[in-house]
């Protein structure tokens, strides 16, 4: 059985504005194992970069991580809660044992000073090598993520570099240190379709021979469908759907889940056909709805809906999904192509 890396429980987080409480992320839960690649997916605002900035205690005010536990499991058994760590002690942490590569790499690199600065400093800082050791590996490592002519181009500025090539130094420098778990998000945000694969090959390989756990945060979910193993349906800051790929893409449970798969274009479809988009707005996290976060767009809402949100319920061995429909009392499956006409 694999060894269990990370455990999220009901984690809580919001932002404190002059105008009110955002509540970004609103009580999500889950486990990740190790080699396991989980990719969280949702519209831009569901929470999904919160939730991997809570995970990593980057949230600075105005907001604040106000419950849950985030446990990380290290490899000699001990459990570490992250949330009960100073900065300090964090720091002890990031970039070792748990490491990010962030939406924009233009502005996580220093842009006044070389590449080689930069990622030198990060493995001295957590391993015991020396400047001239920690410049080989550096050397190494943009090397085995594709970088050509490492030799020169370590020495080169962030602006020298391209989109693609900025991105495989984030990565190079993320993976430095070898850590557990390594955070990606949106990794592939404004690359071209060629960049985009190859950086989605790069992390497929790098996780099969270092055998890490990958979180992968992203909006798109040809992403996800290329590289996760297990996939997070996040909506309004909630969870609403969690199982493995297989089930996220061949039986989604989820009206939410449904709707996402519907607005993608399919290989398949004849050149006329159009897309059906999720109708509405996703909701204000200042004043969130009572119940599902979905039911103002949901074409099967209830009643229950509007009262009060779903927990999770089990939809296989695998899969969950948050919804009244898979309650036992719950009317008969619902006619799905006559509710989203009637919509």
């Amino acid at each position: 059985m694999k060894k269990k890396v990370l455990e999220v429980k009901d984690l809580e987080t919001s932002f404190f504005t002059h105008l009110g409480e955002v509540q970004a992320v609103r009580g999500i839960s889950f486990d990740l194992h190790e080699g396991d690649v989980l990719g969280i997916v949702g519209e831009s605002g569901s929470g999904k970069s919160v939730t991997s900035l809570s995970i990593m205690k980057l949230i600075e005010d105005p907001g604040k991580l106000k419950n849950g536990t985030v446990l990380f499991h290290e490899e000699d058994g001990n459990v570490v809660d992250f949330t009960s760590l100073d900065q300090r002690e964090m720091n002890e942490y990031r970039g070792n044992d748990i490491a990010m590569i962030f939406q924009d790499p233009m502005t996580s690199l220093n842009p006044v000073y070389r590449i080689e600065n930069q990622m030198v400093e990060v493995i001295r800082k957590h391993t015991d090598m020396n400047k001239e050791e920690a410049l080989k590996r550096a050397k190494h490592l943009l090397e085995l993520v594709g970088i050509p002519d490492p030799e020169a181009q370590i020495h080169d500025y962030p602006h020298q570099f391209s989109g693609g090539m900025r991105q495989r130094a984030m990565i190079a420098t993320a993976i430095s240190c070898n850590p557990r778990l390594l955070i990606a998000d949106e990794p592939t945000t404004a690359l071209d379709v060629t960049i985009q694969a190859q950086i989605l090959e790069l992390l497929r390989k790098l996780q099969k021979e270092t055998k890490m756990s990958i979180i992968l945060i992203t909006h798109d979910l040809g992403v996800i469908a290329e590289v996760s193993t297990h996939v997070i349906v996040m909506y309004g800051g909630m969870v609403m759907e969690k199982g493995t790929v297989h089930d996220i893409f061949y039986t989604p449970a989820h009206p939410y889940t449904q709707g996402l798969h519907e607005s993608i274009p399919q290989s398949t479809a004849k050149q006329k056909e159009r897309l059906v988009p999720i109708a509405g707005s996703p909701p204000d996290l200042m004043d969130p709805p009572t119940g599902c976060p979905f039911s103002p767009r949901c074409p099967y809402t209830m009643e229950v809906c509007l009262e009060k949100a779903s927990p999770l319920f089990a939809v296989s061995d695998s899969q969950e999904a948050s919804c009244w429909l898979l309650h036992e009392d719950a009317p008969e499956e619902p006619d799905y192509e006559k509710a989203r006409e009637a919509k």
